[in-house]
């Protein structure tokens, strides 16, 4: 035992040293990767569950910003990911302090962050806002400047009839803020996060979509593919890793169910924008971050740049990095496993064990060593 745990450090040690070597970019043997980036998923690649953070996370995260000495200058990174339910200040912050390195305003994009922009139309509009545990995600809309946000314990406080499944808490009950929801024509919808009570946040988007002028308890005479309140998801995910061993279900299946209901009861397609990987919108946000973070630190923010998106989901991270033109490493620490011969649907430029070998991977591609 004590033979086998001995090479492995040894092994370990070794393969650090090399990379070291490699890295030394101060001597001037390797020209410094100037146009080098990376993007990280969260679930399944820095972290397993909510509270297991991977050691090789940590030690890339030192790598990358210059904390362990290997580079000369930092290589800008930020993290993507479909998670959210909390204000992006405090979720940077708690990142911040479990990975152990700082992460800057721009080094963050969770699945509602692009949204910071596009609610500017809705900002003295009344919306209704779903997700997240409490009202986590009323406190994200307001971070993003949305004056009267509403939650769905609102909504049952003010008519218990509209989902009589199940009576709010005493904590629901603290929160709630009363209002006249027949006198409120409710503009946009925005999910924002993985929902709690599936029925009843169904039961209200319904209500929502098919009333007249957005007031709750009234309908619209006539059916339309485009309705008068915009719904709009952040997060595309059917599943997502956890701390279970078999992946979970995320808002993508709740969209999913939705849909069905939708065309169920109108014969209608739901109308929908998204956000989110593998979207459009969520990557070209993120490469604007990117390119902020580099003006922050003094680098030109326009030069060509060779991004590298580090991802577990197939359908998420790989799809949408490379409809965006960057590279893509699959990892083996998350959601996709090919321990069973399985061939990921959209195929990454290369499949790695971890983020640490990803990285390292990247890194020599980028220097003229390939591993």
């Amino acid at each position: 035992m004590l033979r086998t745990s001995t090479r492995r450090v040894t092994s370990s040690l070794s393969r650090t040293v090399v990379f070291a070597r490699c890295l030394n970019t101060q001597s001037g043997a390797v020209p410094f990767p100037e146009k080098l980036a990376f993007a990280f998923d969260i679930d399944g690649v820095l972290k397993q569950g909510h509270h297991n953070v991977l050691p090789e996370a940590k030690r890339v995260l030192q790598l990358l910003s210059g904390g362990d000495g290997r580079l000369s200058k930092p290589i800008p990174f930020l993290l993507i990911t479909n998670g959210g339910g909390v204000p992006d200040e405090e979720r940077r912050a708690a990142l911040s302090s479990e990975l152990g390195v700082q992460l800057g305003p721009d080094q963050l994009v969770q699945s509602h962050t692009p949204l910071r922009d596009y609610v500017k139309p809705y900002r003295e509009k009344p919306v209704l806002v779903i997700g997240g545990a409490g009202e986590s995600c009323r406190r994200v809309a307001e971070s993003y400047g949305l004056k009267h946000a509403y939650i769905p314990q609102d909504v049952i406080k003010w008519k218990p009839a509209i989902w009589d499944r199940t009576a709010l808490t005493e904590e629901e009950e603290a929160f709630a803020r009363p209002a006249d929801f027949s006198q409120i024509p409710l503009s946009a919808v925005f999910v924002m996060h993985d929902t709690h009570d599936w029925g009843r946040d169904i039961a209200l988007i319904l209500d929502t979509l098919s009333a007249k002028d957005g007031i709750l308890g009234t309908k619209r005479e006539h059916k339309s593919d485009q309705g008068e309140v915009e719904l709009v998801l952040s997060n595309a995910d059917v599943e997502w890793r956890s701390d279970w061993p078999i992946p979970r279900l995320g808002q993508g299946a709740f969209r999913l169910s939705l849909e069905a209901v939708y065309k169920a009861t109108t014969g209608l397609e739901l109308p929908y924008k998204q956000f989110g990987k593998p979207f459009k919108a969520t990557y070209d946000f993120s490469e604007l971050s990117l390119r902020r973070y580099l003006s922050s630190v003094g680098r030109n923010p326009d030069i060509p740049l060779n991004v590298y998106m580090v991802g577990d989901n197939p359908a998420s991270d790989i799809a949408g990095a490379n409809a965006h033109g960057w590279s893509s490493i699959l990892v083996r620490t998350g959601v996709f496993s090919d321990e069973n011969g399985e061939t990921p649907e959209h195929k990454p430029t290369v499949i790695m064990d971890d983020v640490e070998k990803g990285v390292e991977w990247a890194i020599r591609r980028e220097t003229g060593r390939i591993l």
